[in-house]
């Protein structure tokens, strides 16, 4: 069997992995919905004959609590914690999804009402100035895109439209400045991550309203915060109605030492930064293909990366703490969701002030798919390994603002979908509420 015919069967085979574990969670999900219909058809039925029988003693007067203790369900979140707490941590389970090494895992009080670092901003403020900085190479007629998109603008908003295109040696930062320079009240992305992500990094911290027209093969963000994918019109109708909000951006340096790291230039990201398999998927995956087939390229372009070996890394935390792990990849989430309805990080959000990290190992292809079945539904993954047969994989997850990831061998590191360079340290912190969002009026970006 040749090289070609021998890469096509295995990606045949992981698609049909994947496949098999998206149906489940569909199943899963369909049990779960008639079982929750029916607790709260009983619930129904229960609170009316609670409220008949106190009518009857109390004349109709009293109004009030049906006594019910609304009880998160069963699953991942109910599972006992695996503390990483040496090398010895978690030896003989798998570890679930939602498994926390660090202590204080839990976030919920982290974007309250008393964080105004955390408030949103409410309805969209009316706009004098918009402007679209535009990857041409997304676009196949510009001039077209154009029309459109000043048509809506000035029909519903009445505002002046400025255009400015990225080119190869400037893929978006010196636009955004020209834009914040000439007095844009909002900043539209108009392009794949990559250019959303060269745009932020000019306005985080600036008082512009930043959006997105999406453009790209993953358009990460712009599913994270609800924004329309398929149609550019659509789109920016959704941004000129919507609202505005505070975002959450990540910040990664990386290098070859830990002083090389710290001394590093900071880059941002907006999604998910990592660290080993992810990245060389990234880096296997061809323009071309992206093109001709979206996102399910990266599919084809994981399966070398599927193969390849765990590696030993150390995490370090804000506390001091850190716990080494046999890895194939690190993903520093700062936004969880993925492309074709997968959560890959159910806890991260844009405005909780907070990065969700990732830790996974596997052996071969077995094992991966294990590690995607945790993820898409840790509710259908083992709790615990047979007592028998080998251990093929394990799953780490950690909230932090800050984290330090360090290794031997030089790994591939990517953001938000743009392979960098190969490093052997990172550091990535969160900086929260620093970019302002013009988000659809439905979408909270806190919680789904």
């Amino acid at each position: 069997m040749d090289q070609t015919s021998l890469v096509l069967g295995i990606a045949l085979v992981i698609a049909a992995l994947v496949g098999l574990v998206m149906l489940g969670v569909v199943l899963a999900r369909q049990a779960q919905h008639r079982r929750d219909i029916a607790a709260l058809r009983d619930e129904v039925r229960g609170a009316t004959r609670g409220g008949i029988a106190r009518q009857a003693r109390t004349g109709g007067a009293s109004r009030g609590d049906t006594g019910t203790d609304h009880s998160s369900r069963d699953g991942a979140a109910s599972a006992p914690s695996t503390r990483h707490d040496g090398a010895g941590a978690d030896e003989h389970a798998h570890p679930v999804a939602g498994d926390f090494g660090a202590p204080d895992d839990s976030f919920e009080d982290e974007a309250t009402e008393e964080d105004p670092q955390h408030r949103e901003t409410g309805t969209g403020k009316r706009l004098e100035k918009v402007a679209i900085v535009l990857n041409p190479s997304k676009f196949a007629d510009q001039d077209s895109f154009k029309q459109r998109i000043t048509e809506v603008i000035e029909r519903i908003e009445g505002a002046e439209v400025v255009f400015y295109e990225t080119t190869v040696e400037d893929p978006g930062r010196g636009m955004a400045r020209q834009a914040i320079t000439e007095g844009a009240d909002l900043v539209v992305a108009a392009g794949g991550d990559g250019t959303v992500r060269m745009v932020a990094s000019e306005l985080a911290g600036t008082d512009t309203l930043m959006s997105i027209i999406p453009a790209g093969t993953g358009n990460l963000l712009a599913r994270n915060v609800g924004i329309p994918l398929a149609d550019p019109a659509s789109a920016m109708i959704a941004i000129l109605t919507g609202q505005d909000r505070k975002g959450d951006v990540g910040w990664l340096r990386v290098g070859s030492s830990p002083a090389e790291a710290q001394s590093a230039r900071r880059q941002v990201f907006l999604v998910i930064a990592g660290f080993g398999a992810d990245a060389e998927m990234i880096r296997n995956t061809g323009e071309e293909m992206k093109k001709r087939i979206g996102w399910i390229a990266y599919v084809f372009g994981g399966v070398k990366s599927i193969l390849g070996r765990s590696i030993d890394i150390v995490v370090y935390l804000p506390d001091g703490s850190r716990y080494p792990h046999k890895a194939r990849t690190v993903l520093l989430g700062n936004v969880g969701k993925l492309p074709g309805g997968i959560t890959l990080m159910p806890d991260a959000a844009i405005d909780n002030g907070r990065l969700e990290v990732l830790v996974a190992g596997w052996r071969g292809a077995a094992g991966f798919s294990q590690v995607v079945t945790q993820i898409v539904n840790p509710n259908l993954a083992p709790r615990r390994r047979l007592s028998r047969g080998p251990r093929l994989s394990t799953l780490h997850a950690y909230h932090t603002t800050s984290i330090r990831v360090a290794t031997i061998k030089p790994q591939m590191v990517q953001l938000d979908g743009d392979t960098d360079v190969e490093a052997t340290h990172l550091i990535a912190e969160v900086d929260p509420g620093v970019l302002h969002l013009r988000v659809p009026v439905s979408t909270d970006p806190t919680r789904d």
